[in-house]
């Protein structure tokens, strides 16, 4: 595994507003954040660096965009980023609770480009980014200038857990807007085990292991 230098990870500060008559959520609380300190604890263990931000999710989308977009240039300094990784809402139209969508979706890939190495890997633990021809499939078309460098982009075609979600899809790949089924082939049932072990943080590791070092590991 090639672990990450240096990590951007951003993710929503409150819980989501419930709607009338629905109990109260614990969305970041209970998914986000833990997912968030997960990946820090474990890169940072590693020796790598890992800048996080928590945004107001109860701010206006534009305001919540600039944040995120002024925070990973701050915390780029002189060293580029090898990984983008969000926790929070998403669908097959972009990242809710960021307030990224396809009309905003170029101020993000341009701020990935332009602070991101080549061989970024953008990793988005939201539901439904995934989808065919979704948000994960038009990022990676967006930063296709990389194309063959290690550039990656990872989501989930379904709603489910944020991050142990076992169905998981990279991009760019030779299955156009469908990506790539990131589980080898055969090997549904231990992927299954590791992916929905959220402590032991295989699901941190995987965009970062070969494909070799996937089978030979599940």
């Amino acid at each position: 595994m090639e672990a990450p230098a240096k990590s951007f990870v951003f993710c929503p500060m409150y819980n989501e507003a419930p709607k009338p008559g629905e109990p109260p959520k614990n969305d970041a609380k209970g998914a986000f954040h833990p997912g968030m300190s997960i990946y820090k604890k474990l890169y940072e263990g590693m020796g790598c660096e890992v800048v996080t931000f928590k945004f107001d999710n109860t701010a206006p989308a534009a305001r919540r965009r600039q944040s995120i977009l002024d925070k990973m240039q701050q915390g780029c300094g002189s060293q580029w980023y090898d990984a983008i990784v969000y926790f929070g809402h998403g669908w097959k139209g972009g990242l809710v609770s960021a307030g990224f969508n396809n009309d905003s979706r170029v101020a993000l890939t341009d701020a990935i480009w332009q602070y991101g190495m080549p061989g970024v890997k953008v990793l988005l633990y939201a539901c439904s980014c995934a989808i065919p021809g979704g948000y994960a499939y038009k990022m990676a078309q967006d930063l296709n200038i990389w194309a063959g460098s290690g550039m990656e982009v990872y989501g989930h075609p379904s709603v489910g857990h944020s991050f142990t979600n076992a169905q998981l899809r990279r991009y760019p790949s030779n299955q156009g807007e469908t990506g790539e089924t990131v589980c080898p082939d055969g090997k549904v049932t231990n992927w299954l085990k590791l992916m929905h072990d959220e402590k032991a943080g295989f699901w941190a590791k995987v965009p970062f292991m070969s494909r070799e070092e996937l089978t030979a590991s599940v």
